[in-house]
């Protein structure tokens, strides 16, 4: 009886060094991330770290003939509302992918006397709503409905993003469609009410301007999407110095799946709770889109730091991975023991 009740004790031990141990790393993992925690733009930082795509020098120029197999491109439903809002605007009248992309910008941008912005954080239906209905919504919102329309108009879309602080959240995006009649892609920044004109006045891709910025910037020249609507970045010179700043930092979002993000069923359970947990359930569920940055000289530095987090960040999730079961083995295996363990005497 004694063997018997020294064997219970040993096991109750056994598996409270068990509990200690596995909060131990649970609670070194989590401290390990804190300084990615204290702002958005941290936050943001982390999630485009766990996203990062390895792209090579020819990841960009591809065509919608020749997707790259892990883009996340849209081949779910067309949300009911988008096409509703592409026979309103009568875009397939329209002689062109281009026009029908300006038109789009128009509509949104044109839709309230006066926009608000900051971010909507909701789900694709309701950021269209609040833009339109409200003037609400911020460069991120203005990309998400803007691609979903140029889809339910079937224009082949994508987005680009720039930072300014290396990879992390403060940035800018802006879409790009491919132009069917003229074969190649036209940038338009639709939140900030611009795109982008050579010399001979037309629009540039997203790496055509890149390059003219900094060959022959002279060239160059904003036009506005819609003539009524505010300019972004205090216009002229402050604008262009706003795209320089962050010329060094271009990254391309690896897919357009707006529509298919919206109905994964991670992405709507965990919506309703925190938009931070919305993209997590994403990103497990394999819905969001990844982030392909452009490398070049003056951005290893920070390149090389996005790569350190994410193996930073793979460790950590490794080891949550391993302590939370054992955690949760352990606490079993010690209240068994405990149940088992005889009674105290007097």
């Amino acid at each position: 009886m004694l063997v018997g009740s020294r064997g219970v004790i040993d096991r109750a031990r056994f598996f409270r060094r068990g509990i200690w141990l596995s909060l131990i790393v649970l609670l070194l993992s989590l401290l390990s991330l804190t300084p990615y925690f204290v702002s958005s733009t941290e936050v943001v930082r982390m999630r485009h770290a766990l996203v990062l795509v390895d792209a090579g020098d020819d990841a960009f120029d591809w065509t919608p003939a020749d997707v790259p197999a892990d883009f996340l491109l849209e081949r779910g439903a067309v949300d009911p509302l988008f096409r509703d809002v592409v026979k309103q605007l009568d875009l397939a009248s329209l002689p062109s992918d281009w026009e029908r992309a300006v038109a789009i910008g128009r509509h949104l941008l044109g839709s309230r006397p006066i926009l608000l912005g900051g971010a909507i954080q909701s789900d694709l239906r309701d950021t269209y709503r609040r833009i339109v209905g409200n003037g609400e919504g911020y460069c991120g919102d203005f990309v998400r409905v803007f691609s979903g329309l140029a889809i339910a108009a079937g224009i082949p879309v994508r987005a680009w993003a720039f930072s300014f602080d290396g990879f992390g959240g403060h940035g800018h995006i802006l879409p790009e469609i491919w132009n069917r009649q003229l074969g190649r892609w036209q940038l338009i920044d639709v939140f900030n009410n611009y795109y982008f004109v050579d010399a001979e006045g037309v629009p540039l891709s997203a790496l055509d301007l890149r390059r003219a910025m900094r060959e022959k910037p002279a060239t160059l020249h904003l036009v506005p999407v819609h003539s009524g609507a505010r300019a972004g970045e205090g216009g002229g010179e402050k604008a262009w110095d706003y795209y320089r700043r962050g010329l060094g930092e271009w990254y391309l979002v690896w897919g357009n799946n707006v529509f298919s993000y919206d109905q994964a069923l991670l992405v709507r359970s965990f919506g309703p709770l925190s938009r931070s947990l919305e993209q997590l359930g994403g990103i497990v569920q394999g819905v969001y889109p990844g982030v392909a940055i452009v490398a070049e000289p003056g951005n290893d530095r920070q390149l090389t730091a996005m790569h350190h987090l994410r193996t930073h960040l793979l460790i950590v999730g490794g080891l949550l991975a391993v302590a939370l079961p054992a955690l949760f083995v352990s606490i079993v295996g010690w209240l068994l023991a405990r149940r088992d363990s005889p009674p105290r005497q007097g």
